[in-house]
């Protein structure tokens, strides 16, 4: 298992603003020995997973990382037609969505669609939170089962804010009144100020829980904007649903 978390590692080191790195760097980004790290790049070499270039002496990430890049992409046509979904909600509620997915215990922003308030809640696409202080998390924790919830919720849940909850039992509760009433509902739970609705589905092909909230200003925040908010959200995963 050590040279494979070597791997992952050095492959971590890649991004989109530093997409070539010399062997020492990803050696001193790691924390590998030199001798280490070269022989897990000499076998990520000629097994496609990493380009050398004899010239500029530079790694980057190659052929083979491309095509598994295709297979992710092509098992995410879902996540277009939730966009679209998504799109729609945006232009008739005003405010600004997101699509997440768990990474580990955290949940990540795949994409982001802006809504036309002047007054928008951003995070862009990578931006990571944690899920049981927001109204998508929990939605979406409350599709997990058993086992998935061990690998996904901490046994001590991280401080957020004073308002999300604190430990298993207020989350367990905030999921109960999801169950009751099928409306997943944030009131500066991540962040003063910040107001969200949220619902969660799987991935009728993959099975994969993905999420999706509308934030806006708490101080915008009317009954009325709501149940508007909600019932789009609604009508939106009866549609994917339907299609699903």
């Amino acid at each position: 298992m050590s040279s494979l978390e070597d791997a992952i590692s050095i492959l971590g080191c890649f991004s989109l603003t530093e997409p070539s790195l010399s062997q020492a760097e990803l050696a001193r980004r790691t924390g590998c020995p030199k001798a280490t790290a070269s022989r897990v790049m000499k076998v990520l070499r000629e097994n496609g997973i990493l380009d050398f270039d004899p010239v500029t002496r530079l790694y980057t990430p190659g052929v083979r990382l491309f095509e598994l890049g295709q297979i992710c992409r092509s098992n995410h046509n879902f996540l277009d037609l939730v966009n679209t979904e998504l799109q729609e909600v945006c232009a008739v509620g005003g405010h600004t969505a997101y699509i997440t997915v768990f990474d580990g215990p955290q949940l990540v922003v795949l994409r982001m669609i802006r809504g036309s308030s002047p007054l928008a809640i951003t995070s862009t696409p990578g931006y990571r939170a944690w899920p049981h202080a927001t109204s998508n998390g929990r939605a979406m924790l409350a599709l997990l089962n058993e086992e998935e919830w061990k690998l996904r919720v901490p046994a001590e849940l991280p401080f957020v804010t004073k308002r999300a909850p604190q430990n298993h039992a207020e989350l367990m509760e905030r999921i109960r009144i999801i169950g009751e009433t099928g409306r997943s509902h944030s009131t500066n739970d991540s962040y003063d100020g910040v107001s969200s609705e949220g619902i969660a589905f799987r991935d009728p092909g993959t099975g994969e829980v993905i999420g999706v909230a509308i934030s806006y200003p708490t101080i915008m925040g009317t009954p009325e904007l709501q149940d508007k908010i909600t019932s789009l959200l609604a009508q939106m995963k009866a549609n994917l649903l339907r299609h699903g």
